[in-house]
């Protein structure tokens, strides 16, 4: 049975969660159907590239459930029409698509390094 796009997101990002990333993007190729998606952070520059196009939603799900299941349900703040942050009282997530560029990025706070001053 195949996987769904969300499950192969999700256990990319789990796998280095625990590192803390600040930044995790997806960048599309539009002539060759290709994606990476790149882990950015302290020490941490992890880029994957796969044989596909994953859709902007995938990603997005992908990655809102790996932080679900490690700091626990986030909610919804409506930034703007293209931008929302997912968040709880441990860790935001920003979301920002870009189309036409083909690149989406999720800008990562930590915000129990923020209380404790790192």
């Amino acid at each position: 049975m195949k996987r769904k796009v969300e499950e192969v997101v999700k256990d990319l990002i789990t796998q280095y969660i625990d590192r803390k990333p600040r930044m995790v993007s997806l960048k599309l190729s539009w002539h060759d159907d290709l994606s990476e998606i790149t882990i950015s952070g302290e020490n941490l520059e992890k880029k994957v590239k796969y044989p596909f196009t994953i859709p902007f939603t995938s990603f997005a799900q992908g990655v809102i459930e790996a932080y679900e299941e490690v700091y626990g349900k986030l909610r919804v703040v409506p930034v703007s029409f293209r931008e929302e942050i997912y968040e709880n009282e441990k860790v935001s997530l920003d979301l920002y698509p870009t189309g036409g560029a083909g690149v989406f990025e999720v800008w990562v706070t930590y915000k129990e390094d923020r209380r404790r001053g790192e």
